[in-house]
């Protein structure tokens, strides 16, 4: 049935509908991303690690975060698997466990925001803070018709954060913050959108926190970045590169570089 609808409803229709019934949502849960610091997370691959990094370092510091990926769900401490097999759930789930992070008490919330879910208004009612852009390559581009239509619609992600109000955390205004690996010929488009802040990450080329020394072990991996030493417990040079998105995201709210290394490891 609703392959036949879209075949008989213009597009713009549908459009309007995902819109409103984003809206409609946000209402509904009382706009719970209002009471949040939210962290939007795209690209194509290593978003879901990168989160869940990030939820260990913000966690390992005493700040309280949820977060929505593919595989998994957290509200705080309590984890489950994601029951509805998408990577960014429709509108009202997300919106509801919104709410439930507030509801337990987190100060931060952490979602995997994709091109087809932003497409699909997903991302509407949510107020971003700090969006992280970790890679961009030529999948998942049939629903968007190109490549340029599939970077597009992962950039309104780095729209929104010039579009809504910074919020207070711990009593000081959090910046708005855009968090890019430098590494990607696209980092210089993503970073180009309005923010307060801006942080590069690398392995390759210069940037804010560029990792060397990069030993990997039976254990892991052992980078450097300046004189900090960190260590991270899952094989693959690739994993640097979400460890480092959470190490620009817990510099970001001033944690310890001891915590943060607590959390990754």
């Amino acid at each position: 049935m609703k392959k036949i609808l879209k075949k008989i409803i213009p597009s713009k229709v549908f459009g309007w509908y995902h819109y409103v019934t984003a809206f409609l949502a946000s209402i509904f849960f009382g706009f719970p991303s209002k009471k949040l610091i939210v962290i939007g997370v795209t690209g194509t691959k290593g978003k879901t690690s990168a989160i869940n990094y990030i939820w260990s370092v913000l966690n390992a510091s005493g700040i309280k975060t949820g977060f929505v990926t593919t595989a998994n769900v957290r509200i705080g401490e309590e984890e489950m698997l994601n029951p509805f097999h998408m990577t960014m759930p429709g509108r009202w789930k997300l919106q509801g466990f919104l709410r439930d992070m507030v509801n337990a008490e987190c100060e931060c919330a952490i979602i995997e925001t994709t091109s087809q879910g932003i497409a699909q208004s997903r991302h509407v009612g949510i107020e971003y803070d700090v969006a992280i852009f970790t890679n961009l390559t030529p999948e998942h581009i049939d629903a968007h018709g190109s490549f340029e239509n599939y970077k597009v619609m992962k950039a309104k992600l780095f729209e929104t954060l010039s579009h809504t109000t910074k919020k207070r955390f711990r009593g000081k205004y959090f910046p708005k913050t855009i968090i890019a690996n430098a590494d990607s010929e696209f980092a210089p488009f993503f970073l180009s959108f309005p923010a307060d802040k801006k942080v590069s990450y690398s392995i390759e080329t210069e940037s804010d926190n560029k990792a060397q020394n990069i030993l990997p072990n039976e254990n892991g991996v052992n980078f450097e970045i300046g004189q900090e030493k960190y260590s991270i417990g899952i094989p693959g040079v690739f994993n640097v590169y979400n460890a480092l998105s959470a190490i620009s995201v817990g510099q970001l709210f001033d944690v310890d570089s001891d915590k943060i290394k607590k959390g990754l490891s």
